[in-house]
């Protein structure tokens, strides 16, 4: 049984000794393999070694800017527009348009309020009806409370 005093067993000495030769053989080949890249691309190569021939430069497709302007001129002109005025006139039509609307919101809303506000004129005493007289509302029935 452990005893309730006992300190932890510390680490193997081994393990802390050899933890760091990983890294420093993997650093260690990442050296080398840059200082013999150097090398190599520090003579020229290009001597050396013959390569094929060079792709040749190519036009590029579609028309140029030269050829538009030899075509159409060298005439600079700017393109203006009153954009104001266009800005106005939108806003004009816009309020235009509104005005439009609110007269005939007011017509409907006067046309409804005489068709409500005049009364029928009383049949004359030869005439009939075809709508019966309206009849009174019916109270709703009072309860009464409970003793």
């Amino acid at each position: 049984m452990a005893k309730a005093g006992s300190a932890v067993k510390p680490a193997p000495s081994g393990l802390v000794k050899t933890i760091w030769k990983g890294p420093l053989v993997a650093g260690l080949g990442f050296a080398v393999a840059y200082g013999v890249t150097e090398r190599l691309l520090s003579f020229n190569v290009g001597e050396l070694i013959r390569f094929g021939p060079r792709f040749d430069v190519q036009v590029f497709p579609g028309t140029s800017l030269e050829n538009l302007r030899l075509r159409f001129g060298d005439q600079t002109t700017r393109i203006q527009a009153e954009l104001d005025l266009l800005e106005l006139d939108k806003q004009l039509q816009q309020e235009q348009e509104a005005a439009a609307k609110a007269k005939a919101l007011k017509e409907e809303q006067a046309a409804a309020a005489a068709s409500t506000t005049e009364p029928a004129a009383p049949p004359e005493q030869g005439e009939t009806t075809d709508n019966p007289p309206a009849a009174a509302p019916v109270p709703a029935p009072a309860v009464a409370p409970a003793p």
